[in-house]
C-alpha cells in the first residue's frame, strides 16, 4: 500500500512555487490509478515521488508500512529495484545494444543469475509480441515497438507497482491502444498501475482518476465500471527481495561494462587509441633508450678520446736521465692497450726560407719518430710516390707555414733552407688535431741530419684501445722511466664511463619527461572524453538509478569502463611500442634491446591512466538525478 500525507515538493531557484503542496493520497494494492491535470500541475513530480526518484521537501510517505523518509540511499535503491517497474514516455532504451539487454536491465540490479535473467527477459518480450526482435538493435525499432520493450522491462522485474508517465504520448492511436490493453491486462493480473496521462479515454479505463492542479489534489473520481470489473481479481504481493535488491553480480558488472563499450565502438576505439598512443610512446621511449644506450655505449667506446701523452723536459747539465726517443718507444711497448705510438721532440725555432733567396721566416722546429701520423692523427699530403716516413734530409711543413713560404708543388720536390742547411719537403701537414701548432712548424725525423737545435722537450704520443686510456695512463710512467717516473707528466682523458653514464642518464631523463607529458595528456583527453560520454548518457544513468542502481554502482560502472579501455589501450600500446622500437632499430642498424618486464607495467599503466581519466566522469555520473535525466 502507498500512503502519502502532506507531501510537499518545493524546487530551489530559479523555479518558483511548490510543485506539490500538501498532497494526501492512498493507493491500494491492485488499483489502476490515472493521474490527470494541466501541464506543469505536478503530475510527473508526484509520479517521481511515488517511484522514489525524488525526495519530498515536507510530508510523509509510507510504502507497505515503511516510512521511506527514514531510509538510506542504498535502501531506497533497493526498493526501486524490487517494488517498482517504470514505463517512460520516451522509452529510454539502450539504443546501441540488443533489445533483450534493455529488458534485462530491469533485473540486473536484483543480482539475478544471467541465465535466469535472460529467460525472464525473453518471456517478457514474448508477452508483448516482440520475441523475434530480442537480438535486434533497439534504435531500429518503431515507436510502438520501443514502448512495448519498455513495458517488457517493467514486466521482467516482477514489480508489484507499475509507474507509467504518458506511455502513449509519442504513439499513434493504433499503437496507443495496444499499450493500454497491455496495461489493462497487467491490472487484471493484480499489478498496481499508476499512470500519468492527458487523454480522457485512457483515464476512463482507470479505477480512480486523481486530478492534480497547482500541486494539489483537486479532484478524485471513482470510475465505478472499471472498479467493478477489477473486484475479485488477485493483487500482486509486494516482492520480498530485501537482501538481493540493488545488488549486481561481479561477473554481470563486467559483462555490462564490456557490452556498453562494444555498443559504442567508434567512441571506444578513439579512447583506446588515445591511451594506446601514450603507452606506445612510453614503451618506445624506454625501449629506444635501452637500445640507444647499448649503441651509444659501443660507439662511445669506439670514438671516445683515446689519446694519452707523456711529456718531459730535457736537461743540459750532462747528467740528464731524461728518456730518449728510442727508450720511450721501447718502454711504451710493455704497456698493453696501445694501438699507435710516436715521439715528438720540440727543438725550439729555426730560420726557414726557400732556396730562391726569399725572405727567411722563424718557424717552430720539431722532430718525430715513425708512426707520428697514426699516433697524432695527422692528415698529411705526401709528395707523389713518397712513402710515409722521413729520411734524414727530408721534412714536412705545416700547411700554414707552406702558404707563408709560397711553397711550390710537391711534385717538383721543393727545398727549404733550415739555418742554412738544405732539406727537401716531401709533404704538407693538412690537419693536426692533437698538436695544432704543427700547422705552422717544420717537422723532421728523429734521426735528422739538418743541424737543428737540441731538443728542449720530449713528448710520447699514444693512441690507445677504446676504453683503455685510463689503464695506459696509470702504467706508462713506470714503463718509460722506471728510475724516476714522477719526472714524467701524463695527460689522459677523463674516465669515459662516468661521462657516458651521465649522458645516457640525461637522455633517458629527457625521454621519460616527454613520456610523462604524453601520459598526462592521454589521461586528460580520456577524462574529457569520458565526461562528454557521461553527458551523452545522462538518460541511461538516470534509467539505471530508477531501476535500482546505487550511486556507487553507477560510479563503478564508469570507472570499470574507463579501466577496461585503459587495459585495452595499454596492451595495444605495448605492441605498438615494441613494433616501433623494432622498426627504428632495424632502420638505424642497431641491435634492439627489449625488456619484456615492461609488458605488465604498460598494461597496468594503461589501466591506471584509464581509471584516473574516469574519475571525473564517475563523479559526473553520480551527480545525475534520475528525475531530471528522464524528464520529457
Amino acid at each position: 500500500m502507498i500512503s502519502l500525507r502532506g507531501l510537499t515538493r518545493v524546487f530551489p531557484a530559479p523555479a518558483t512555487g511548490a510543485a506539490l503542496s500538501g498532497v494526501d493520497l492512498d493507493i491500494l494494492p491492485g488499483e489502476f490509478i490515472a493521474i490527470v491535470g494541466p501541464s506543469g500541475g505536478g503530475k510527473s513530480t508526484l509520479l517521481n515521488m511515488i517511484g522514489l526518484l525524488d525526495k519530498p521537501t515536507a510530508g510523509a510517505y509510507q510504502l507497505n508500512g515503511i516510512d521511506v523518509g527514514l531510509l538510506t540511499e542504498k535502501q531506497l535503491a533497493g526498493l526501486r529495484a524490487s517494488q517498482f517497474g517504470f514505463i517512460f514516455q520516451n522509452f529510454h532504451l539502450l539504443d546501441n545494444r540488443p533489445v533483450v539487454d534493455s529488458v534485462e536491465l530491469g533485473l540486473l540490479y536484483q543480482a539475478s543469475p544471467h541465465r535466469q535473467r535472460r529467460e525472464t527477459a525473453l518471456r517478457a518480450l514474448d508477452r508483448v509480441g516482440l520475441a523475434d526482435f530480442a537480438d535486434q538493435t533497439a534504435s531500429r525499432l518503431s515507436g510502438g515497438q520501443r514502448q512495448r520493450v519498455a513495458i517488457a522491462r517493467a514486466l521482467s522485474s516482477d514489480a508489484p507497482v507499475i509507474l507509467a508517465d504518458e506511455p502513449t504520448g509519442n504513439l499513434d492511436s493504433a499503437n496507443g491502444t495496444q499499450i493500454l490493453e497491455l496495461l489493462r491486462s497487467l491490472s487484471r493480473q493484480g499489478r498496481t498501475i499508476v499512470l500519468v496521462t492527458h487523454d480522457e479515454k485512457i483515464s476512463a479505463m482507470a479505477d480512480r482518476v486523481i486530478r492534480i492542479r497547482d500541486g494539489r489534489v483537486d479532484q478524485v473520481t471513482e470510475m465505478s465500471a472499471a472498479r467493478s470489473e477489477a473486484n475479485g481479481l488477485p493483487t500482486a504481493t509486494p516482492t520480498q527481495r530485501t537482501r538481493d535488491s540493488s545488488r549486481i553480480r561481479s561477473r554481470d558488472f563486467i559483462v555490462d561494462a564490456l557490452a556498453t563499450i562494444g555498443s559504442r565502438a567508434s567512441r571506444s576505439a578513439g579512447l583506446i587509441a588515445a591511451v594506446a598512443t601514450a603507452v606506445a610512446l612510453a614503451v618506445t621511449t624506454l625501449g629506444l633508450s635501452d637500445s640507444a644506450a647499448a649503441q651509444v655505449s659501443d660507439r662511445f667506446n669506439a670514438h671516445t678520446n683515446r689519446d694519452v701523452s707523456v711529456t718531459w723536459q730535457m736537461e743540459k747539465d750532462g747528467q740528464d736521465n731524461a728518456p730518449s726517443a728510442e727508450s720511450a718507444l721501447r718502454g711504451s711497448e710493455q704497456v698493453v692497450g696501445v694501438d699507435a705510438r710516436a715521439v715528438l721532440l720540440e727543438r725550439g725555432s729555426t730560420q726557414i726560407q726557400v732556396t730562391d733567396k726569399r725572405t727567411a721566416l722563424q718557424a717552430k722546429a720539431v722532430s718525430a719518430s715513425d708512426g707520428i701520423q697514426a699516433a697524432a692523427g695527422l692528415k698529411i699530403r705526401w709528395a707523389p710516390n713518397h712513402r710515409a716516413f722521413l729520411k734524414p734530409d727530408e721534412v714536412l711543413v705545416g700547411e700554414s707555414l707552406a702558404h707563408q713560404l709560397l711553397l711550390g708543388p710537391l711534385a717538383g720536390s721543393p727545398a727549404v733552407m733550415l739555418d742554412g742547411v738544405t732539406a727537401r719537403v716531401v709533404g704538407v701537414v693538412k690537419d693536426s688535431p692533437r698538436e695544432p701548432s704543427l700547422l705552422g712548424a717544420v717537422l723532421s725525423g728523429t734521426d735528422e741530419q739538418l743541424g737543428l737545435p737540441d731538443a728542449a722537450q720530449g713528448m710520447l704520443m699514444l693512441k690507445t684501445h677504446a676504453g683503455a686510456a685510463q689503464q695506459v695512463a696509470r702504467q706508462i710512467r713506470v714503463a718509460v722511466l722506471p728510475t724516476d717516473p714522477d719526472r714524467l707528466a701524463v695527460n689522459a682523458p677523463a674516465d669515459p664511463t662516468t661521462l657516458r653514464g651521465e649522458i645516457e642518464s640525461d637522455v633517458k631523463t629527457t625521454l621519460v619527461a616527454f613520456t610523462v607529458v604524453a601520459l598526462l595528456a592521454a589521461v586528460a583527453a580520456l577524462g574529457n572524453a569520458m565526461v562528454l560520454a557521461v553527458l551523452e548518457r545522462r538518460r541511461e544513468f538516470g534509467l539505471r538509478k530508477a531501476l535500482g542502481a546505487r550511486r556507487g554502482q553507477v560510479a563503478g560502472l564508469v570507472l570499470l569502463e574507463s579501466s577496461i579501455i585503459g587495459l585495452a589501450g595499454g596492451a595495444a600500446g605495448f605492441v605498438m611500442g615494441m613494433v616501433s622500437v623494432l622498426a627504428v632499430t632495424v632502420a638505424r642498424h642497431w641491435i634492439p634491446v627489449f625488456d619484456f618486464r615492461i609488458a605488465p607495467i604498460a598494461v597496468a599503466g594503461g589501466m591506471v591512466a584509464g581509471g584516473i581519466g574516469g574519475i571525473l566522469a564517475a563523479l559526473q555520473a553520480v551527480r545525475v538525478q534520475a528525475q531530471d535525466a528522464l524528464r520529457g
